[in-house]
């Protein structure tokens, strides 16, 4: 196994029985093969997953940062088939000297230096992303079986932190759960939705609920936190209008803006789930959070219109949209209509899916 952990790759290599009745060995030299490469790709993060292990009656629980598909690699073809192609008939060897000198022209050209913009696209570019991952180096993988000495020891280490006795800290199990499960969806914490009032009733509604939001987090945090927490948010949700909630964790944890909100970040999910939707102005669906108004009166209704097409389901085609806005009446020009669709969701194909948080957090 190989693995590069800049651009997540990962290669598994599998040994193939040659002596197998199944093997075929009547084919072309450049289709036989020993072993059976399987070549990753990133599967789309949805959620929030983790695995656990459990082990002489305690529990592990490790994140996942990511996960992969993993698919057969054809690669042997296309470097066999390219060293046939520069072998075969008419290939002329590097080393044999030509009776006349060759003559090469030579194009000199004038390049503009590159703006901002333009370098950010090069490096977004397929052919950018491609050849960072050819430069980066592969790092070799050692597999270690669960009754290995090696996995016996990673295990102590993992378990040998010091015990606490929490004491009258101890949680029922009802609020464990609670703690620990997904948020739930606005429909059912706020029946009414996020987005009934206006945007200034909203943001002070908003700022009515924060304290009692933050209190169900059990006193956890500071005077300090507590008060610039509201603040936080706002700026966060001002500048990315779609957030999952580890992007509120990580804003929150990093962001100079939420410097005295940091602990924050700390937050069971409920309680912070709770925190972002009482700015009022804010509607969770399908585990992201959305703004429903920014405070254009243009775009504004469109916006609308998008979360009403995503409330029932993650995706939708431009003939949806349309429709919709004909039944509300609404025109509105192709520039708004992108800036809002393009806000919310990613284009795949020709239907809009809602996208699964903010980029750069």
């Amino acid at each position: 196994m190989r693995f590069k952990p800049k651009a997540k790759r990962i290669e598994v290599d599998l040994p193939l029985d040659t002596e197998s009745r199944n093997y075929n060995d009547v084919i072309e030299d450049m289709k036989k093969v020993n072993q059976f490469t399987l070549r990753s790709t990133l599967t789309e993060d949805r959620t929030n997953l983790a695995v656990a292990t459990v082990k002489g009656g305690k529990l592990l629980i490790a994140p996942l940062d990511f996960a992969v598909q993993l698919r057969p690699s054809m690669h042997h073809l296309n470097v066999a088939a390219g060293e046939k192609v520069k072998g075969g008939p008419g290939h002329e060897s590097e080393d044999e000297e030509d009776d006349e000198p060759k003559l090469h022209a030579v194009e000199v050209q004038v390049q503009k230096r590159e703006t901002e913009r333009q370098a950010q696209a090069r490096k977004n570019s397929y052919a950018y992303i491609t050849q960072q991952e050819e430069e980066e180096a592969f790092v070799t993988l050692a597999i270690h079986g669960d009754n290995s000495v090696a996995a016996e020891q990673i295990w102590e280490k993992f378990m040998s932190a010091k015990e606490v006795d929490h004491g009258s800290r101890k949680m029922e199990r009802p609020a464990y759960l609670r703690a620990i499960v997904p948020p739930p969806s606005v429909t059912a914490s706020n029946p009414h939705g996020a987005g009934g009032a206006g945007a200034d009733g909203a943001v002070a509604a908003g700022a009515a609920l924060m304290p009692t939001a933050i209190g169900t987090a059990g006193g956890q945090l500071s005077e300090t936190a507590r008060t610039a927490l509201p603040g936080a948010l706002r700026a966060l949700f001002k500048e990315h209008t779609i957030c999952s909630l580890a992007n509120v964790r990580s804003w929150l944890d990093s962001s100079p803006a939420a410097k005295d909100a940091k602990e924050a970040a700390l937050l069971p999910d409920k309680a912070l789930h709770d925190a972002v939707l009482s700015l009022g102005h804010i509607i969770s669906m399908h585990r992201v959070y959305v703004v429903t108004k920014t405070g254009d009166e243009k775009t504004d209704p469109l916006r609308k219109l998008v979360v009403e097409l995503l409330e029932a389901k993650e995706s939708f085609k431009r003939s949806e949209f349309n429709d919709l806005s004909r039944t509300n009446n609404m025109t509105f020009t192709e520039s708004q209509y992108n800036k809002v669709v393009k806000d919310i969701c990613e284009s795949r194909g020709n239907t809009w899916h809602i996208k699964n948080g903010a980029s750069g957090i």
